[in-house]
């Protein structure tokens, strides 16, 4: 089954000047009770770059919060 992007949450990279969040999760980990799970399982989601193109990312457990997620490509 395909990524959706309808949610429209993002999520700022590691590194990233001034943490813009530019960086689009997947409808699949962005509601609070996923990004959870996600970060206790190490669960590497199918992000959607600013460019178009996607890619897996993992939220970082120790700077992430549901309003500010922190991703780290892998």
């Amino acid at each position: 089954m395909a990524e959706t992007y309808s949610l429209a949450v993002t999520g700022a990279g590691i590194g990233q000047k001034f943490a813009q969040k530019v960086h689009t999760l997947p409808d699949s980990g962005a509601t609070p009770g996923a990004m959870a799970r996600a970060q206790q399982l190490h669960t590497p989601l199918l992000c959607l770059n600013p460019d178009g193109s996607q890619a897996y990312y993992v939220l970082d457990a120790g700077r992430s919060t549901p309003a500010n997620p922190v991703l780290r490509r892998v």
